[in-house]
């Protein structure tokens, strides 16, 4: 064994405010968590409290945001083996109150977003933390009042800026073109000319861009309790009607597009809440048919794009985290999926990593993919704390 490799799984370093602090890594994969043949799971990094989204940074750099500390973190591994030997603290100093969470690397900047506003920043003296901060756009052009779903995704595509943050309950009824949640809004590179891209979303907490392309993609949410005041007056049958519907949503998003929410789900099907919307029937028309469907109550989370060549015929696919939810009789989600996708569009999808042993006992809860600088998929688990590796290894 690599020597650093072996003091590695017992001791990382974990440097913060320039202070070096050894942490000891837990490397271990929950028994039970079952990885599609061909595939090898490992612990990247532990010693994050709740790692939470990730992108790719400069020189093999990889960032994840930590909204419960207000934080973003910088991950390197310097000798390649695999593990995050480095760890500094690039954020500090944000409320976790105001959920830092989107980041987006771009021309030299990083930029990330907060609830009440979307930052550039970088280091200019090379310590490894941010010292040169811009507020591009702020809460005046950002309004959120109350409510639950306070994640701001964000995304940069050919000089715009996109930004989304969901409905404030579980199924808002209001006018489709009112209030600042549930939509896409895009703006010029320095938070000007503020523009409406997209409505009907309901929680897409992350956005990306399909390579090679100028699609914007993402998961959005499903509701909670679809059927719950018909279901509760009938308590022995269950939820018969909650725990299938409706489906997690994979779309493209679109300029000018409408998604639904809350009155449309799925392939244009009516909530049964707002069958007396008197344009109910227009709605549906207008309604944008997701690329792909995942199962009810999973919680899709984060989604990245392949383009690498070390996983065979991945190069274009997506891979998906599924956190898993609370709202059906029957647990769904807790997994890494592989979106299939051919000619632009999926097709299929596998189960690469469950999280689900035996249908019932949780071991891990995935939040975000990434293509890690070597080819493998990097993961992130909040609950468990740990950054996952997903390396093709061969049959």
């Amino acid at each position: 064994m690599h020597p650093f490799r072996k003091t590695a799984a017992i001791v990382a370093t974990l440097t913060t405010f320039g202070c070096v602090t050894p942490q000891a890594q837990d490397r271990s994969v929950p028994n039970g968590v079952w990885v599609r043949d061909g595939f090898k799971l490992s612990v990247a990094e532990s010693t994050i409290k709740s790692p939470r989204f990730l992108i790719n940074g400069p020189n093999g750099s990889v960032y994840v945001s930590v909204i419960k500390s207000g934080e973003i973190k910088t991950l390197k591994d310097s000798d390649g083996d695999g593990y995050f030997e480095s760890v500094t603290t690039y954020v500090d100093g944000f409320s976790g109150k105001q959920m830092l969470q989107g980041m987006v690397w771009h021309e030299g900047w990083l930029w990330y977003s907060e609830v009440e506003g979307i930052y550039k920043s970088r280091d200019t003296n090379g310590d490894g933390k941010q010292d040169e901060v811009v507020k591009v756009i702020g809460d005046d052009q950002l309004p959120v009042e109350g409510g639950g779903h306070r994640w701001r995704a964000l995304a940069i595509h050919k000089g715009r800026i996109y930004t989304h943050v969901g409905d404030q309950g579980n199924a808002t009824d209001e006018p489709v073109d009112a209030g600042e949640r549930k939509k896409i809004w895009s703006f010029a590179m320095d938070g000007s000319d503020k523009k409406l891209f997209a409505s009907g979303i309901r929680n897409t907490e992350k956005l990306v861009i399909r390579p090679g392309t100028d699609e914007l993609w993402g998961i959005d949410h499903d509701i909670d309790r679809l059927a719950l005041k018909w279901e509760a007056k009938n308590a022995k049958f269950g939820q018969p009607i909650t725990d299938h519907n409706p489906p997690a949503e994979l779309n493209k998003y679109v300029a000018g597009g409408f998604y639904g929410h809350p009155y449309i789900l799925g392939k244009n099907m009516p909530n049964i809440n707002f069958l007396d919307k008197p344009n109910l029937m227009e709605l549906a028309s207008k309604n944008i048919i997701p690329e792909w469907l995942f199962p009810a109550h999973c919680s899709g989370m984060g989604m990245t794009f392949y383009t690498g060549n070390k996983i065979p015929g991945a190069d274009g696919d997506a891979f998906a985290a599924l956190k898993g939810g609370w709202n059906a009789t029957k647990k769904t989600g807790y997994s890494i999926e592989r979106v299939l996708f051919e000619f632009g569009h999926p097709y299929g999808c596998q189960k690469i990593v469950n999280f689900l042993k035996d249908g019932t006992e949780i071991l891990g809860k995935p939040v975000d993919c990434a293509q890690a600088p070597d080819g493998s998929i990097l993961f992130t688990d909040d609950t468990k704390h740990k950054i996952y590796r997903l390396s093709y290894v061969g049959h």
